[in-house]
């Protein structure tokens, strides 16, 4: 008798040949044109990322979708250092977009900044020196 055998992501059952379920092999082989991916960060981020029923965005805590790449919710891999393949994690679709060429340390305090200004504050621009910033 076989036993079922689980996705060490997201604990779905998988065939008794395979290592990830189906969804999350999808996920884990997806291409990045720019370098070539870590995949054991990838597991990791993705691991950290699943709440026992779906993955849910590391900035926002957004329920993330994984079926139209049109969504601003779809899941992305973002570096939490640009271009640092194995610290990543995963984010939605239009967060990764906004903070692109900024670390996590740079894009928390612009998000805080921006907060600052739509609440009627001062918007501080010392906050404005990117380390990464390649545009």
């Amino acid at each position: 008798m076989a036993m079922d055998k689980s996705c060490p992501i997201c604990e779905a059952t998988v065939h008794p040949l395979a290592t990830y379920c189906k969804r999350c092999k999808r996920l884990l082989d997806r291409i990045d044109v720019r370098a070539k991916h870590d995949r054991e960060a990838r597991v990791e981020a993705l691991k950290s990322s699943w709440d026992g029923e779906c993955f849910r965005c590391y900035y926002s805590g957004t329920r993330l979708i994984d079926d139209n790449h049109h969504d601003p919710r779809y899941i992305t891999f973002d570096h939490r250092t640009p271009r640092r393949e194995d610290d990543i994690v995963v984010c939605a679709a239009f967060l990764n977009d906004m903070k692109s060429d900024l670390s996590e340390s740079e894009f928390r305090s612009i998000v805080i900044e921006l907060a600052s200004r739509f609440s009627g504050g001062c918007f501080d621009e010392s906050v404005l020196s990117f380390e990464h910033w390649t545009r």
